[in-house]
C-alpha cells in the first residue's frame, strides 16, 4: 500500500501538485490526508475507492508477480538493481540536499552525540525497533531465503556484510533527510522537534514540504524522491512475499511457482483494496500494530527462545564456524539465549503496553482512539497468530531438537 502512495506521489511531484511555496508547504499534510487518502471518519466510514490508488496498487502487485513467478535467481538478479538504483538516487538526493541553505545545521542535528540521552527508555525502544524491523528478525523470508543458500556457504561473512550494509544505507540516507530537515527548520523558522524525520510523516508530509519551499528542481527532487522510495519499497516487497508466503507454500503443497505466484499476488490485490478506501489507513493502522508489531516481535522472541535453549546455541554456532572464514565467540550464544528476546519483549511490553496505546498512530502526526471493537479484532487476529505457533510450535521443536 506504502508502495502505492510512493507511485502516486511521484506522479503528482511532477507538478507539485500539493503547491509550491509556503501555501504548498502548509497544504502537504492536508493534501496526503485528504487528497490522497481522503481519509474518513473512521475505520467503520468506508465510502469508497481511491482509484489513483487502486491503479497503482494493481500494477504494484503485476510487478510482484513478473519478479517472483521465475523463483530466486531470477529475485537475485531483479535485487541488484533495486538495491543499486536507490544507493544511485540517494547520492543524487543527498547533493541537492546539500546545496539547501540550512542543510549543515540539519547534518550537525543528526550528527552531534547528546549522551544524556542514554538513560532515556524511549531511545532504547527506538533503537530495539529499528534493529529488529530493518532487518527483518523474525520473518518468514529470513528463513526462507536462509534456506536457499548452499550448505557450505559462509554464513558469518553473510551475516555481517548484510546487517552492516543495512545499517550503513540507513545511515547514508539520514544525511539526505537531515539535510533536508535543515532546510526546512530554515525555510520555516521551525524546531528540529517540529519535524517528522521518520515513518509515514518524513514520506508524505515533511519531504513534499520542503519540495514545496525548494528555490529550483523542486519537481525532479519530488519525482527522484519517490521513486527511490518506490525501488526501496518492491525491494522489501518481494523479499517477504516470496520468501515468507510463496516459497513455504511450494515447500509444503508442492504447488507450482507460476502458479502459487499468481494467486498470491491476487489475493494481496483483493486484500489490499480494503486500504485503498477512504478508511483504509485506519486498518492499516489496525493489522500493522497487531500483526506487524505485536505478533512478530513475539514469535521472533519464541524463535530465539526455540534456537537457543531447546536447539542449543553452542550447537549452532559449532556449525556456522565450520563454513565461515572468521569464527563467532561464546558471546554469540548469549546475544541469542538472553539479549535479543529479552530485547524484543522489551519493544513488545513497553511500545504495547507501557505506552499510550489507545492512540495507535503513526509517529505521532497521524492519533486515533482504537474503538472496542477494533481492539477486539485485533486480539482475534493476534490470536489466530499466536494458535498458529502454539499448533506447530512443539511439534517443530522437536524437529529441530531431533536434528
Amino acid at each position: 500500500m506504502v508502495i502505492a502512495w510512493s507511485l502516486n506521489y511521484a506522479v503528482d511531484s511532477a507538478t507539485v501538485a500539493w503547491g509550491t511555496g509556503t501555501a504548498g508547504a502548509a497544504n502537504a499534510g492536508d493534501y496526503f490526508f485528504g487528497e490522497i487518502l481522503n481519509l474518513s471518519s473512521g475505520p467503520t466510514d468506508l465510502t469508497g475507492f481511491q482509484w489513483p490508488i487502486v491503479g497503482a496498487l494493481a500494477f504494484v502487485w503485476v510487478a510482484l508477480f513478473f519478479i517472483m513467478f521465475k523463483g530466486a535467481k531470477v529475485i537475485g538478479r531483479v535485487a541488484v538493481w533495486t538495491v543499486a538504483i536507490p544507493w544511485a538516487l540517494l547520492i543524487v538526493l543527498l547533493i541537492r540536499g546539500l546545496t539547501l541553505p540550512g542543510a549543515v545545521d540539519g547534518l550537525n542535528y543528526y550528527l552531534a552525540p547528546d549522551f544524556s540521552q542514554l538513560t532515556n527508555v524511549d531511545l532504547w525502544f527506538g533503537a530495539f525497533s529499528q534493529i529488529a524491523f530493518t532487518l527483518s528478525l523474525g520473518m518468514a523470508g529470513m528463513f526462507a531465503y536462509g534456506s536457499f543458500i548452499a550448505k557450505k556457504a559462509d554464513v558469518n561473512n553473510n551475516a555481517f556484510i548484510t546487517s552492516f550494509s543495512n545499517c550503513a544505507t540507513s545511515f547514508f540516507a539520514g544525511f539526505a533527510v537531515f539535510s533536508i530537515v535543515g532546510f526546512i527548520m530554515q525555510a520555516l523558522g521551525v524546531a528540529v522537534g517540529d519535524v517528522s524525520a521518520s515513518g509515514l510523516g518524513l514520506a508524505f508530509i515533511t519531504y513534499p514540504t520542503a519540495i514545496s519551499m525548494m528555490p529550483a528542481m523542486a519537481a525532479v527532487t519530488g519525482v527522484i524522491f519517490f521513486i527511490c522510495f518506490f525501488f526501496l519499497g518492491i525491494d522489501s516487497a518481494f523479499f517477504l512475499t516470496y520468501g515468507g508466503v510463496i516459497a513455504p507454500l511450494r515447500d509444503k503443497f508442492g504447488w507450482g511457482r507460476a502458479k502459487v505466484t499468481a494467486v498470491i499476488c491476487a489475493i494481496g490485490l483483493i486484500i489490499g483494496l480494503l486500504y485503498t478506501t477512504n478508511g483504509g489507513l485506519y486498518w492499516l493502522d489496525i493489522v500493522d500494530r497487531t500483526v506487524s508489531f505485536y505478533g512478530l516481535l513475539i514469535t521472533g522472541a519464541l524463535a530465539c527462545v526455540v534456537v537457543g535453549w531447546v536447539y542449543g546455541a553452542e550447537k549452532l554456532r559449532e556449525h556456522i564456524n565450520s563454513t565461515s572464514d572468521f569464527r563467532v565467540g561464546a558471546w554469540f550464544d548469549w546475544l541469542i539465549k538472553i539479549v535479543v528476546p529479552a530485547g524484543l519483549l522489551f519493544v513488545v511490553i513497553y511500545g504495547g503496553f507501557m505506552k499510550d496505546v489507545k492512540s495507535a498512530g503513526y509517529e505521532g502526526y497521524f492519533a486515533w482512539s482504537w474503538p472496542i471493537w477494533a481492539i477486539l479484532a485485533g486480539t482475534l487476529l493476534l490470536s489466530f497468530w499466536l494458535q498458529a505457533v502454539k499448533t506447530r510450535g512443539p511439534k517443530l521443536a522437536k524437529e529441530v531438537k531431533g536434528k
